[in-house]
């Protein structure tokens, strides 16, 4: 298991800066824990750098307005909302995600049901907005699909424990981060931030599924010869 320490160490090394056995010092470990942060904040938005989907619920009340962050009724704010479905039962109800155009266009948003069917999620900050439509009068559950946020190191002695590739690529990638500071490092280590990273995109990526309306418009084949 890393810490922040041996990461940014590694990082030192790569550029030459830090000899073998030898530690930043704290003064440059403060540093580079500052970009290291900034790093990974900005990993939280790269799909395909983030490792899994957590499931958030919330037990609804009389409101279709769900705030999601630091004091919300979802203490945690997603950049995007995969999916969102409510449970009443033992039946899951899928909702429509929707985006600002149609949630603008719904003229009245305080129509009621016991289910609601569709959502428009808005990335406000410090709180993001989660609209549902119909407001929701039944107390049912609400499941919401994010992505799983990468946690600032508070320290440079804070633990991290994640899935095989991460460490080496918060290394490389930390080294180039750094680069301004100390000098382009060597051309080996930025193939491989770079390679890095990619490996992590290809474990991480997900089957897409495509639906199209054409297949519910009548059954066999067609042509597209004849046109038939």
């Amino acid at each position: 298991m890393a810490t922040a320490q041996t990461i940014i160490d590694r990082a030192y090394k790569l550029h030459g800066a830090v000899a073998s056995g030898a530690s930043a010092s704290s003064a440059e470990s403060a540093d580079a824990l500052v970009a290291l942060n900034a790093m990974l904040e900005s990993w939280q938005i790269e799909k395909l750098m983030v490792y899994a989907v957590q499931d958030k619920t919330y037990t609804l009340a009389s409101s279709g307005t769900i705030t999601l962050g630091a004091a919300g009724n979802i203490t945690t704010r997603p950049d995007r909302i995969e999916a969102a479905f409510i449970r009443s039962g033992d039946n899951d109800y899928q909702l429509i995600p929707r985006d600002l155009a149609w949630w603008v266009g719904v003229t009245d948003k305080t129509v009621t049901a016991d289910i609601p069917t569709d959502f428009y999620y808005e990335p406000s900050y410090p709180q993001g907005i989660l609209n549902l439509y119909p407001v929701p009068s039944a107390a049912n559950v609400l499941h919401v699909m994010m992505w799983t946020p990468f946690t600032a190191f508070a320290a440079v002695g804070t633990t991290v424990s994640l899935p095989p590739g991460y460490e080496r690529a918060l290394a490389y990638n930390l080294a180039v981060e750094i680069a301004p500071e100390l000098g382009q490092p060597p051309a080996a280590v930025e193939r491989i931030a770079m390679s890095s990273k990619a490996a992590i995109k290809r474990a991480n990526s997900r089957p897409i599924s495509s639906v199209s309306e054409i297949a519910s418009m009548g059954h066999g084949r067609f042509n597209i010869f004849t046109d038939e």
